[in-house]
């Protein structure tokens, strides 16, 4: 393999991990744009030199071309793995880790010199990351939950009805009740992330830390 042409696949498998690094760079996710530049640049030399050793060693020697990606492949799943997070409500880092996964393959496809595959792959790769993001947020379903409040002091029971007020709250879908000196409040939200749930539950405790607060998923 001449100088040039490993030139051209470095530069490539460089631009390649660059460009899809940029999306998850904006996006602000923990492996940006010199990772994937990394990842697929360091899979691209992989690719290179099994291929090229391969290509001397061959005729004396039982070499395995594909021996070496396939351990770089596994060692990026430990990357991967490194982006993913699990928090309380749910699980981060998954599109990021497939991201770094694909880009990988993509470098590897190109050290070999497989072209079109990695260019094609690419193209897609960036249309899933840049596109269908925006197809995917509209896809998440909404979910709609009952809060239940139970306030002891009458001071606080205004300013909770004033905050659902900003919540935009639907009346219909209010009650309030008292019960042995304790306001029950019950409401209805709609959401799409769990997390909305914690956020909820973070304003009325900044109003009065005695409100109780259940929840039940509809």
């Amino acid at each position: 393999m001449g100088e040039k042409e490993i030139i051209i696949r470095l530069l490539l498998a460089t631009i390649v991990g660059g460009i899809t690094g940029i999306e998850r760079e904006r996006s602000n996710k923990v492996a940006g744009f010199r990772t994937h530049i990394l990842v697929s640049l360091g899979a691209c030399i992989a690719s290179i030199t099994s291929l090229d050793l391969f290509l001397q060693f061959h005729t004396i020697s039982n070499l395995d071309p594909a021996r070496l990606s396939a351990q770089v492949l596994s060692g990026i799943g430990f990357l991967g793995a490194g982006t993913i997070l699990k928090t309380s409500n749910r699980v981060v880092g998954l599109t990021t880790a497939a991201g770094i996964w694909s880009t990988a393959c993509i470098g590897i496809a190109i050290g070999y010199g497989y072209y079109f595959l990695g260019i094609v792959s690419w193209l897609i790769l960036l249309i899933v990351l840049y596109i269908l993001k925006f197809i995917d947020s509209s896809l998440k379903r909404t979910k709609s939950g009952k809060i239940v409040l139970k306030i002891e002091d009458d001071n606080t029971l205004p300013l909770v009805l004033s905050l659902l007020d900003d919540m935009d709250v639907e009346s219909h879908k209010l009650t309030i009740n008292k019960k042995d000196n304790e306001w029950i409040v019950n409401f209805t939200i709609v959401y799409k992330d769990n997390r909305k749930i914690s956020e909820i539950a973070k304003l009325f405790y900044s109003i009065d830390n005695n409100i109780s607060i259940d929840y039940c998923g509809a």
